[in-house]
């Protein structure tokens, strides 16, 4: 189940939300809906690329780590801006993401990403410290989803090939020697179930080297918009080593989008998911 909207570059342009990219509509953590590598059955080929392309980032370590940790942003010639904080709780479902809509606006979202109602987390939102009420509160908390669900796949979209929903089709005709192409549509499911994604794995690391994507709001004949997916980092969890990159970089133009500030803690900080007042800082 996947999905959310807008591409990146026409939302900075226009100064909107950067929502571009999908993720499962329920909420649900993709430890939750996706077996460890060894119990995948493995019926296609399509399957046995997506299957080493879980290995290779590491999925079973993934399901081993309690926390996660990261910032999502963009970079621009004019410099880096982190858009929001991410902490994540993935053993409770509990979240707590930080964002600022101009120079005095702090928001602080304390939600829980396994209970959404309407499109909005259960859960508190805070400006300044103050607890939001109302149409603004509604408002923070469906930001906060929308943030949830678009930031988290552009992190984590090669550790959920086989998320329900997800059909997985091999591109004979655009593969190549160093990179095996599968195409990535959706059944009825989710925001905007029309998406395609095509992503490019490493024949040599098995790595997701590069993505392109169709949204459903996107002309049919439109040209897809590539991503390089780059500077993986490998991040030590209980049961090994989770490989994810930090950067994506828009092909064509001097742009890319930051998924960094990489941690998966063995705890999160004291009142991480109680404290109304920004904490989580960084760049």
């Amino acid at each position: 189940m996947m999905r959310i909207r807008l591409p990146l570059l026409i939302a900075l342009l226009t100064g909107g939300l950067l929502w571009s990219g999908c993720a499962s509509e329920s909420a649900s953590d993709s430890a939750s809906t996706v077996s460890p590598t060894d119990t995948i059955a493995l019926e296609t080929q399509a399957d046995s690329v997506a299957h080493r392309l879980l290995r290779a980032h590491g999925m079973d370590a993934w399901a081993s780590s309690p926390y996660l940790r990261f910032n999502f942003g963009i970079e621009t010639p004019g410099g880096a801006q982190t858009i929001a904080r991410h902490l994540w709780n993935r053993n409770t479902g509990e979240y707590r993401i930080e964002w600022s809509a101009g120079p005095d606006s702090a928001y602080v979202a304390l939600v829980n990403v396994r209970e959404q109602h309407d499109g909005r987390l259960a859960g508190t939102a805070y400006l300044n410290g103050t607890e939001l009420t109302g149409t603004a509160d509604e408002n923070a908390r469906e930001e906060a989803y929308g943030r949830f669900v678009n930031d988290t796949y552009w992190l984590l979209a090669p550790l959920k090939a086989f998320d329900p929903g997800v059909n997985r089709t091999y591109l004979p005709d655009s593969s190549t020697a160093t990179h095996d192409v599968l195409q990535l549509t959706f059944n009825d499911v989710g925001r905007t179930p029309g998406d395609r994604y095509w992503l490019y794995v490493s024949t040599e690391t098995g790595r997701l080297d590069r993505w392109a994507y169709r949204l459903e709001g996107m002309p049919e004949d439109a040209s897809p918009r590539f991503y390089d997916w780059t500077q993986y980092q490998e991040l030590p969890a209980p049961d090994g080593t989770v490989r994810l990159a930090s950067r994506k970089e828009a092909v064509g133009t001097d742009q890319a989008l930051l998924t960094n500030q990489l941690a998966l803690p063995e705890a999160p900080p004291e009142g991480a998911f109680s404290a109304p007042e920004p904490m989580l800082g960084g760049k």
